[in-house]
């Protein structure tokens, strides 16, 4: 396990991991590429290897296909190039598509680069042809060269009428660890035509051998009075650099952030490794996050001292506002060579987030340390302090991360690469590029039913609403919400909702929230699940530990019944195809005849009665505590479920009806104080049913309450056995017309007497009725 320090480890996330490609050779760098410059279309994903002196790297366009209408990604190889290391894009021929900016000819390691005599470090532009299948290599035009060339920026540093590129050295020559670098401008000079894209680049030198090591590079997008600034991880720490134009002239300024890891005894890496800075709340720079040092093993934050501090780029240019770094996890010790396994880190743009998040790319360093190869994500507990929740989203080595809703705009996805390099570090497996979906609601096959991990409502960003369409029984659709704490969600007129965790209110003919709702009824009494026939827009407002529900919704152009024949209550899986795993999408919900059931043939035989399994709720955090487990039933007319007292499961059940087929359906129920054991013959009859138990009818869309013993001084809190179950009463389903026919009815019903009850059961945990 890695020492964590203020990072909370919270274990696994249960994302969906899309496969992008397997068939690579090497991989070091993967960006997501906006492919045009209009905002809409899904970017895609460039990626690719350092390749080696034998073999040129392939650069790769993998398209995103990920539409309504086809999934996948497709590969085409845009260019060959020796030893690129990093890219960068802008529209440079100004046509509306992304060209790429590439470094390339950087040798095969840091001890052997490539000078002046190979062109070493040299950067070109990759003109985009306006088409992604085309067979031929996208044009490469020169712009300039530097020994070690290794990240690139593209902006708008000086002036905002050409695209400038800032070129970032890791060291200027082989071997030269502790000899400072240049960082390069280069400003595009444009002839008659812009469509032909810039003819030759000015070159000048913002910082003359300034800094060491410089390994990661950030954009803040016009965060300097308009203009762009930048962030560098290097040996200096993380520095802010940027450009005053205020005076009319050209003044290149830095700042230290922070100094970043200590220098210590004999090793040649201190200050950063990687940077990249989170929004908190309305301040796009409300946090910094680095890991240290150069491909080291310590991840920090730098948070702001107070709350009056200034935000966005200014925060990092005036001298007054103080950074307090605050280290919250550690990977172990550095190898012989003072190299750990952290190599990029990213934050994660989300407009959605109260307080941002970000990832870190663990190249898998020791091999032998599971723990220390994957995509790891850290979200702010108490920013404050340092505190964060530390989830692993992929076990696959990583080089670098792109974010980005890659398959649903909503939804954000960490795509990455392996670490490849042979030489260097290879690892266990072969390398690949994947995306994992951060949907917040995870599903995975458990057996025949679905499980669905969700998170806990306190913890969801309160602009957020996390969904998940299940399955469409008959005429209705049901969809899981999480809802925060006080929000308020508009879910529309038609149908109603199941709460299965929490508390809701709906809107009284006041308009006001009033209307109290929870995870059941009172004991034995029934309650309606609609939504209330004045409130147009059937608003929901989550109680103060927020909510979930389940979202009913009858489907137009289906009947919500009376169901006359079993053809008629089918199942659709809806889970969407782009948001949880291929096998969950295939699964399969069928209604099965119960006296098909190992458990149903002795005393179901040639019943009209079936059963559909189902969804697990669990909460998706380290406790991992079970919500409730959701299955539905359905009943032929006349007909009974038989009594049963749940004296082998541990739960407490409540019962949806979705349609009461000739409306006297419901549950019945002994005396509490009954515990005679039931009679199997007699329990078929209509004189000793009426005669031991109570009907309680549940109409169409209401759901009943406690049926269990209640402890004394409580609502619904269960007595218990002492084997740990709920102490129910003798109860069944009972069906309209029960004891008008004799039992099993044969033959059966004809379609046009026939009227079938559908109804959920909700099995909750004992611990959710602790009221």
């Amino acid at each position: 396990m890695s020492s964590t320090v203020n990072a909370v480890n919270a274990g696994n996330i249960h994302s969906v991991e899309n496969l992008v490609a397997t068939d690579l050779p090497d991989g070091y760098w993967l960006e997501a590429f906006p492919f045009s410059t209009t905002i809409g279309p899904r970017p895609d994903l460039v990626g690719y290897g350092l390749g080696t002196a034998n073999q040129r790297s392939d650069i790769k366009l993998f398209q995103n296909l990920n539409s309504t209408s086809s999934s996948g990604w497709k590969k085409t190889v845009i260019q060959q190039l020796q030893f690129p290391v990093a890219i960068t894009y802008a529209d440079l021929t100004r046509n509306g598509f992304n060209d790429i900016i590439v470094c390339d000819n950087y040798g095969p390691n840091m001890d052997d680069l490539w000078g002046p005599d190979r062109h070493g470090g040299r950067v070109q532009w990759l003109q985009n042809p306006g088409t992604k299948d085309t067979n031929s290599h996208w044009v490469a035009r020169y712009i300039g060269e530097s020994t070690g060339m290794h990240r690139l920026l593209a902006g708008h540093f000086t002036r905002s009428d050409v695209t400038e590129v800032l070129a970032f050295p890791v060291i200027p020559g082989s071997s030269q660890r502790n000899s400072p670098v240049d960082v390069i401008l280069y400003t595009a000079v444009y002839g008659g035509d812009p469509s032909n894209g810039p003819n030759s680049w000015s070159k000048s030198v913002p910082f003359l051998a300034t800094f060491h090591l410089i390994h990661d590079v950030k954009l803040l997008k016009g965060m300097n009075n308009a203009r762009d600034m930048v962030l560098i991880a290097s040996r200096e720490g993380a520095v802010a650099l940027w450009a005053d134009v205020t005076g009319g002239g050209v003044v290149w300024k830095e700042r230290v952030i922070g100094t970043g890891l200590p220098q210590s005894e004999n090793n040649p890496y201190w200050g950063s490794g990687s940077v990249d800075f989170a929004r908190v709340n309305n301040d796009d720079v409300g946090y910094i996050v680095t890991c240290e040092a150069f491909h080291g093993n310590i991840v920090s934050v730098y948070v702001k001292d107070n709350n009056t501090a200034p935000t966005g780029g200014e925060s990092l240019k005036d001298s007054s506002c103080e950074w307090k770094r605050v280290q919250i996890d550690d990977f172990g010790p550095l190898s012989a060579q003072h190299t750990g396994t952290i190599h990029h880190v990213a934050s994660i743009k989300d407009r959605t987030e109260n307080i941002e998040s970000f990832a870190v790319a663990c190249i898998g360093a020791p091999s032998d340390k599971l723990d220390n190869q994957g995509v790891y994500m850290y979200s702010p507990i108490d920013l404050a302090r340092g505190k964060f929740r530390k989830v692993k989203v992929s076990h696959a080595s990583a080089a670098r991360l792109a974010i980005s809703g890659f398959t649903n705009p909503d939804v954000t996805d960490i795509a990455s690469i392996s670490y490849y390099v042979p030489g260097y570090h290879t690892g266990p497996d072969p390398p690949s590029v994947r995306v994992n979906k951060l949907h917040p609601i995870s599903v995975t096959s458990l057996g025949k039913e679905a499980l669905l991990r969700v998170p806990r409502p306190t913890l969801i960003p309160r602009g957020k609403v996390p969904s998940m369409p299940m399955i469409t029984i008959a005429g209705w659709r049901l969809t899981l919400k999480v809802l925060h704490p006080s929000v308020v969600v508009e879910l529309g007129p038609k149908g109603g909702v199941k709460v299965i965790y929490g508390s809701i209110f709906l809107l009284d003919g006041n308009e006001e929230f009033t209307q109290y709702r929870t995870i059941a009824p009172g004991p034995k009494e029934v309650s309606t699940t609609k939504f209330p026939s004045h409130d147009a827009k059937g608003r929901v407002k989550a109680g103060t530990k927020g909510a979930i529900i389940l979202h009913v919704e009858p489907i137009d152009g289906k009947s919500q019944g009376p169901y006359n024949k079993m053809s008629d209550i089918t199942t659709e899986n809806v889970f969407p195809v782009l948001d949880v795993p291929v096998n969950v999408k295939s699964m399969k919900f069928p209604f099965t005849k119960v006296e098909n059931l190992d458990w149903g043939r002795e005393n179901f035989k040639d019943f009209e009665f079936y059963n559909m399994t189902g969804f697990y709720v669990y909460f998706d955090d380290e406790a991992m505590d079970q919500v409730v487990h959701i299955q539905a039933w359905t009943l032929g007319l006349g007909e009974t479920a038989r009594f049963h007292n749940h004296s082998d499961k541990a739960f407490c059940e409540v019962h949806h009806c979705l349609s009461n087929g000739a409306e006297k359906a419901g549950m019945r129920y002994f005396r509490d104080d009954d515990a005679e054991p039931v009679d199997k013959e007699l329990e078929l009859t209509k004189a000793y049913v009426e005669s031991k138990s109570k009907l309680l009818i549940v109409p169409s869309m209401y759901e009943h309450g406690p049926l269990w013993k209640i402890q004394d001084g409580h609502v619904a809190r269960p007595q218990l056995r002492s084997n740990g179950t709920a102490d129910y009463p003798w109860h069944a389903w009972l069906s309209s017309e029960f004891g008008d026919h004799a039992l099993p009815i044969k033959p059966p019903l004809e379609e046009n007497q026939q009227r079938y009850d559908l109804w959920l059961a909700f099995e909750f945990p004992i611990t959710a009725f602790r009221y």
